[in-house]
């Protein structure tokens, strides 16, 4: 009997405690929301509200308008800056910059204050690497108070980082003018004249780089236009300005032949004229029957194709993608393409590189000329060539 008891008051415990426990925890949720929603009210906000909950809370914005109730610019002024600083503190620069921004457009006569406007406005382009507007700013700081000391620093830092090294060592010559002993000027000189140095060191190099690769260029050009090479931007553009018919006819520029030549592209492979006086190609070999394509990066223009196909269809060799063995030295026909006729011209493998480059039916597209290579051993061939036609 007693043990029953004694069971019935510890689950009727249990049962309590839970209760309890429940009650409790929607109480605190009650106090949470009550303390959120005190926090949301304008009175009794215990922490400075931001520009977003501002804008959010039609009192907030109310009470912000009474702030710059005030007639005097010069007070207005100094609100605005109150508050610039405020955002500043808390790293929101954008709302700095607003609130400077405000102050300055008040008639405020105080020169000093408006200086401090400006150099704290410059403070806040800064740290968003508005660095040229950072700059004007400080410049305008010290048309104001040339001994603004923050905005001579200013200006100086914003030319550092626009890597304007000339203009860092005259705002430091202006401000040890006046501060003659200060060592962060005389520091920031001293590493401006050193960068100055490099910079016109590098900016030599530069000019002479680019000399040398226009020297190059143009013995490159003669080259060219010596060939009679036709040249065509690409084979999509059908315009009179798209083909040379003849080098040194001038239907195209020199910038225009320098185009056409892939030289106004990041790639490697491009013509390169050696110190013999050689042209060196960069020429595509297609093979259209495998959906494949092989690239020579330098193509001597003396070289015969037939030169390079021994050692391309080694019969030693095997062609992954050759699978039935087709394409062997004896099966080998090449092609260029007429552009003007639209039909393919079957040539002499024989021949050198130069010799086929000057045939006035073959062009070269963006300074790669590009050759078919079918097999005679496959009924692909015919096939093709009744297609796209050819002799």
């Amino acid at each position: 009997m007693r043990v029953g008891i004694v069971k019935f008051c510890c689950l009727a415990c249990t049962q309590a405690l839970v209760f309890l426990v429940k009650e409790s925890g929607r109480m605190l949720s009650k106090i949470v929301l009550f303390i959120e929603e005190l926090e949301r009210n304008a009175f009794f906000m215990t922490k400075a509200p931001t520009e977003e909950d501002i804008e959010a809370s039609p009192t907030l914005s109310a009470m912000q308008a009474l702030k710059y109730q005030e007639d005097d610019p010069e007070e207005l002024a100094m609100e605005h800056k109150e508050d610039g600083n405020h955002h500043f503190k808390k790293k929101l620069y954008k709302f700095a910059i607003k609130s400077y921004t405000e102050g300055l457009k008040q008639k405020c006569e105080n020169a000093e204050l408006k200086a401090i406007l400006y150099t704290n406005r410059a403070a806040s382009h800064f740290h968003i690497e508005n660095y040229a507007s950072s700059l004007e700013d400080a410049k305008q700081a010290l048309k104001l108070k040339p001994d603004h000391l923050k905005a001579i620093y200013r200006c100086v830092d914003c030319c550092m980082k626009l890597s304007r090294y000339s203009e860092v060592i005259q705002h430091c010559d202006n401000g040890l003018k006046i501060f003659p002993e200060d060592k962060k000027l005389l520091e920031k000189r001293a590493f401006a004249v050193k960068e100055k140095k490099a910079q016109e060191r590098d900016e030599r190099k530069r000019k002479l780089q680019e000399k040398r690769i226009k020297a190059e260029q143009e013995k490159l050009l003669a080259a060219v236009k010596e060939r009679n090479i036709q040249l065509r931007l690409s084979p999509a553009l059908d315009d009179s300005k798209n083909k040379l018919a003849n080098s040194t006819s001038g239907s195209l520029t020199d910038d225009d032949i320098l185009k056409s030549l892939g030289l106004d592209s990041i790639s490697k492979n491009h013509v390169i004229l050696d110190e013999s006086g050689t042209l060196n190609w960069p020429v595509r070999f297609l093979y259209p029957e495998c959906n494949q394509s092989d690239l020579i990066s330098a193509f001597n223009e003396n070289s015969r194709f037939s030169d390079h196909f021994k050692v391309m269809f080694d019969p030693d060799e095997d062609i992954p993608w050759d699978e039935t063995k087709a394409y062997t030295l004896d099966n080998l026909e090449i092609y260029f393409e007429d552009y003007d006729r639209s039909k393919l011209v079957k040539f002499n493998p024989d021949k050198t590189l130069r010799e086929i480059l000057q045939d006035k039916r073959c062009h070269v597209y963006h300074g790669a000329p590009s050759f078919l290579v079918l097999s005679r051993a496959t009924p692909f061939r015919d096939e093709y060539l009744k297609q796209y036609g050819g002799n």
